[in-house]
């Protein structure tokens, strides 16, 4: 019926297997191209890694700061090995991303051709994924959320094989994949996790077999999870950003959690459109109540939010925002909460809600539809490691970001391939494909463009004798230049947005006699006005230097 007689079968020769490889590889090559990768400078969080990755290259030893959350330990050393060859640099890491990112578009496509996806269906889906705005715009940075996906998709591949083809030296490959997830980010235990249970829920296998298998797809995953505290309790103890996020998974509540599980719910639906919006699905016609409770869920969930908050999409903050892709971290946007200069408003935030709320309901009911399967060894797998890893991100529902919910993406697109036999993509689908590429892809030129703008200014400065302690040139600036020396840490009410005008920004400013920023703001002249060229409207952007004009806040 569908893919799902062809699960776990080659997908084709391999000569198709060369084409699509190539087809992707070319693909990821002329995004970079278009983006470039040109401009040693961090972004978002990843100074904090790199910061490890330099210490660990120059001094040998691993040094985390404490805004460090994430395991980090193999991306540090696969980093730091890059830079003893071409030279620390954040071009070479951001490099390294990319690298990852084109190898792993390239293996899920495998994993979604064997799984059964043909032709158009295939390429939209794997679109779904390597354009993805999120997929895209961290692909352009050393953050750990591209390479954890990349290491998680490869022991989904491995995985899907090793159980369905019940071949226990690839479950092993697959557990490997999965330990080297975790060492970057802790949640890619969570795909052993789902591989061990799909094998215990096989019912056509002995219990023995089923327990060697779940033991094959956990035992070194769960090593490398226990030797990583092990050695962080007795090396340093665990950094405070590490320590801050269990914390956060300790203190959730229960409002919280459904509050931040209906929006991540609904950026799925927004990502997953592209195969559940727009065709008509047989699974409509077989099941057509539960389609239309689940539609009815999401509408009335999501219009009680409208009314409770006025909020539409894009609920989360990070990584997108109305008109824009890359997170906003000036003094206005990050501090003041002023919001994004440009917005287009309910223009393009009202359609974006209602294809992720009809997304949303057809994921949710597909994922329904797809426990009736739950004795199968593939399906079950991935049914499984969809709903760990979106659980996996409600343990930070105190800071719920958009990119959290990057690694949920090639597990649920896999599941679509073997829950709903797709027809042949018919042309609306891949418009909505090729409309979230073009805002991926043009939004992180943007992105890119307006933090080179932003650090040839800093540059600037510096040159002109200013020193870093007199600048707030951004949470990045100020924090790869003066954190680790100045050895303080913002508490979580100091480093929440929408902090008062007459405060110093909570990045390690010491003095903001001058300030970058995307608007001019009281009590500071404008020095210089540095426009930069967008792809997404209104066609150019500003980031200003501007200057003290009045004593400055004690």
């Amino acid at each position: 019926m569908g893919y799902t007689a062809r699960v776990g079968t080659p997908a084709a020769g391999g000569g198709g297997t060369a084409r699509r490889t190539a087809i992707v590889l070319a693909a990821a090559a002329a995004v970079a191209a278009l983006v470039g990768v040109r401009g040693d400078f961090p972004l978002s969080d990843d100074w904090s890694y790199a910061y490890t990755t330099r210490a660990l290259c120059r001094e040998g030893r691993l040094v985390f700061l404490p805004w460090v959350g994430a395991s980090l330990v193999l991306q540090a050393w696969y980093g730091a090995a890059l830079c003893a060859l071409l030279g620390f640099s954040f071009e070479v890491l951001r490099a390294s991303t990319l690298v990852l990112a084109a190898a792993g578009a390239v293996v899920f496509t495998l994993l979604v051709a064997r799984l059964g996806a043909r032709g158009r269906v295939l390429a939209v889906t794997v679109a779904a994924l390597a354009l993805n705005p999120l997929w895209v715009s961290l692909s352009f940075t050393f953050m750990t959320d591209v390479p954890c996906t990349v290491a998680a998709i490869g022991a989904a591949y491995a995985y899907a094989r090793g159980l369905g083809e019940r071949r226990l030296g690839l479950v092993v490959v697959g557990s490997v994949l999965a330990a080297a997830a975790l060492l970057i980010r802790q949640h890619g235990i969570l795909v052993a996790a789902a591989a061990a249970l799909a094998a215990l829920a096989a019912g056509d296998r002995p219990l023995a077999a089923r327990l060697r298998a779940a033991a094959a797809a956990t035992a070194l995953p769960v090593a490398a999870f226990v030797a990583l505290h092990v050695w962080l309790l007795g090396h340093s103890g665990l950094p405070a950003g590490y320590a801050q996020k269990v914390g956060e998974a300790a203190g959730f509540t229960v409002a919280s959690v459904v509050n931040c599980a209906f929006r991540g719910v609904m950026y799925l639906g927004l990502f997953t459109a592209p195969l559940l919006v727009g065709v008509r699905h047989p699974l409509d016609a077989w099941h057509p109540r539960l389609m239309r409770a689940a539609l009815a869920a999401v509408v009335v969930l999501a219009t009680a939010l409208w009314l409770r908050e006025g909020a539409l999409m894009f609920y989360l903050t990070n990584v997108l925002s109305d008109l824009g892709v890359g997170p906003l971290t000036l003094r206005d946007t990050q501090f003041l909460a002023l919001g994004p200069v440009v917005q287009a408003g309910l223009a393009l935030t009202l359609p974006l809600t209602a294809v992720a709320a009809l997304g949303a309901a057809r994921l949710a009911a597909t994922w329904l539809i797809g426990l009736g399967r739950w004795r199968e060894p593939v399906p079950a797998f991935l049914l499984a490691a969809t709903a760990l890893t979106f659980a996996g991100t409600l343990l930070h529902a105190r800071y719920y970001f958009d990119r959290y919910l990057l690694l949920v993406l090639p597990f649920a697109l896999a599941l679509i391939a073997v829950v709903r036999p797709l027809p042949a993509a018919r042309p609306r689908p891949v418009v909505l494909a090729l409309l979230l590429a073009l805002y991926g892809v043009a939004g992180t030129h943007d992105y890119l463009a307006w933090n080179r703008a932003r650090f040839a200014a800093l540059a600037a400065l510096e040159a002109a004798g200013v020193p870093p302690a007199a600048i707030d040139g951004g949470v990045e600036y100020n924090a790869w230049r003066l954190a680790a020396a100045l050895g303080t840490w913002p508490s979580d009410a100091e480093a929440r947005p929408g902090q008062p005008p007459d405060r110093r920004s909570w990045w390690w400013v010491v003095d903001d006699r001058f300030v970058l920023s995307f608007r001019p703001l009281a009590g500071y002249t404008v020095r210089r006005d540095l426009a930069y060229r967008r792809w997404l409207p209104p066609g150019t952007g500003h980031v200003f230097v501007l200057e003290r004009a009045v004593p400055a806040a004690r």
